[in-house]
């Protein structure tokens, strides 16, 4: 157990680096090494623990430290935001760190020739102004006292921000404001529109677009002939686990691929998609992305679904909440029905207390309040109390699916959950939610491992793995301007589906349905 503990630690450890290293390295003048060191120290602690004296630490204890880590966390990030980097006093008010825009939009390049370099920076303000000061009073033109009036102009390196009061719609403001400045400005700036994060107004920022203003990405064969090579890169190692599932790991190839494929061509297809539907959403609204390139795994599952990267900023949070719930959806719509096929050609055994989440052979679906209600669903009389199901190859592709849709679902960054979530809540509260969910999500885990005695520490691992992820999400362009009631319906229901995945079936329900 020990060396499993290890290698996830390890894992961690290197993911953390990784994602600090992308996210916040440009945020803060503490060294990266301090930053890794705080995020790891409760899943170090609790490692420790784990191996030493083969329980967990006490709640009280856990609480305490990992409190202490997070808020020592945020306080050395916001550290180099709340010194002051300018010299004037008007430049020392500005809020929202470069890093931030930076981290939203493509690298700025360059002016073209035809374009006005701007001013050399004044000897006491270390900003290089992306307007010049005659096209300031231009730029205050575009904003009409009606629809958002301008109170101040600041500038940021690489952005303009104008901070001001709306007047009308947040909708209808972008659309104004946003026409106004490219009838003067032309596609010179990206725009966007959101809510400080300290006072929660509404401003417009204006940062530089790069030589190229508008983002494309030729398709050649070249990148299709890549996608197939990786398709059938990911068939091997899936078509290898399900021939083990079916205890045929060896024998003839026609054998292994007869006992194989079902579950390979299962997993594939799902979280095909999944990722596909967020492909095709993004091209709805014209947003960059690569195309959907298949990951092959050398450990199981064989393939954790398709990479779409997403290249260039997304509109506005309706777009945001699409590419979460659309992808999500059509994963469950596929994944639920398939699985509940495969249960109902798979058969009940006698139930081991030692059963993990990933005890094929020997399921307990009692951890999960969906998945018990579809495992009677689908096997009706034959499940019932001390009994466990011997999943089919199909019913475990769809099982591992919806495992990888439920991650998919938590309100983390750049996950469906998080996509769906700060569309319907706007980028600081669901930051708070996140927190929220890493905390209830690492209840169930300690909870899950004291009920098994302390020897199924599955949830609990996961729960770590998640904490490691960032809260905070990328804002749209127009992140201002919400989502209508229907999205926001819809919303709360595959949140409900994500709930009832994660919690465990009440003991007055077991005893109803006689499992």
């Amino acid at each position: 157990m020990w060396l499993s503990l290890l290698f996830i630690l390890i894992l961690s450890g290197i993911l953390t680096y990784i994602i600090l290293r992308q996210t916040v390295s440009q945020m803060t003048a503490v060294p990266l090494w301090i930053l890794w060191a705080i995020l790891m120290t409760p899943p170090l602690v609790t490692g420790a623990t784990v191996t030493w004296s083969k329980q967990v630490p006490p709640l009280p204890i856990a609480i305490t430290i990992c409190s202490i880590c997070w808020l020592l966390y945020w306080r050395l990030l916001s550290w180099r935001r709340s010194k002051p980097r300018l010299s004037s006093e008007k430049a020392s008010s500005i809020e929202m760190p470069a890093a931030d825009l930076n981290r939203t939009l493509p690298e700025i390049t360059p002016l073209p020739p035809d374009v006005p370099a701007s001013p050399p920076p004044e000897p006491t303000v270390d900003v290089a102004r992306p307007i010049e000061a005659e096209e300031e009073a231009i730029l205050r033109t575009c904003f009409a006292w009606n629809v958002f009036f301008l109170d101040k102009i600041e500038y940021r390196p690489q952005a303009v921000l104008c901070r001001g009061k709306l007047r009308t719609d947040a909708d209808n403001a972008y659309r104004t404001i946003v026409q106004n400045i490219e009838e003067l400005f032309g596609e010179r700036f990206f725009i966007l529109f959101q809510y400080s994060l300290s006072t929660g107004k509404p401003f417009f920022a204006l940062v530089p677009r790069p030589q190229q203003t508008q983002i494309t990405r030729s398709r050649r064969w070249l990148d299709y002939a890549i996608m197939g090579m990786l398709f059938l890169l990911t068939l091997l190692p899936t078509t290898y686990f399900g021939a083990a599932l079916a205890r045929l790991p060896q024998g003839d190839i026609g054998d292994i691929l007869v006992a194989g494929l079902p579950y390979a061509l299962s997993i594939i297809f799902v979280l095909g998609l999944r990722d596909f539907g967020r492909y095709f959403v993004a091209k709805f609204y014209k947003i960059d992305t690569t195309l959907p390139y298949f990951i092959p795994l050398p450990f199981f599952p064989g393939t954790y679904g398709c990479l779409v990267q997403i290249q260039s900023p997304i509109p506005n949070r309706k777009a945001v909440f699409d590419l979460g719930f659309v992808a999500s959806t059509l994963g469950l719509v596929v994944s639920i029905p398939l699985l509940v096929w495969g249960l109902a050609q798979s058969a009940t055994v006698p139930l081991d207390l030692k059963s993990t989440l990933f005890s094929f052979h020997a399921f307990d679906p009692r951890f999960s309040l969906l998945m018990t209600l579809l495992c009677k669903l689908a096997l009706g009389s034959q499940f019932v109390a001390q009994r466990a199901i011997d999943l089919d190859n199909v019913a475990i592709a769809a099982y591992i699916s919806l495992l990888i849709i439920t991650i998919n679902l938590m309100p983390l960054r750049r996950l469906d959950g998080g996509y769906i979530v700060h569309a319907m809540f706007g980028q600081k509260p669901s930051a708070i939610i996140s927190q929220l969910s890493k905390v209830a999500l690492a209840l169930l885990g300690f909870i899950r491992y004291r009920a098994s005695d302390f020897t199924n520490p599955d949830l609990l691992f996961l729960a770590i793995a998640i904490a490691l992820i960032p809260a905070i999400d990328e804002p749209a362009l127009n992140d201002v301007s919400e989502i209508n009631s229907w999205r926001d319906a819809l919303g709360m229901v595959i949140l409900a589906i994500l709930v009832s995945i994660l919690i465990p079936v009440p003991t007055v329900l077991m005893q109803f349905l006689n499992v």
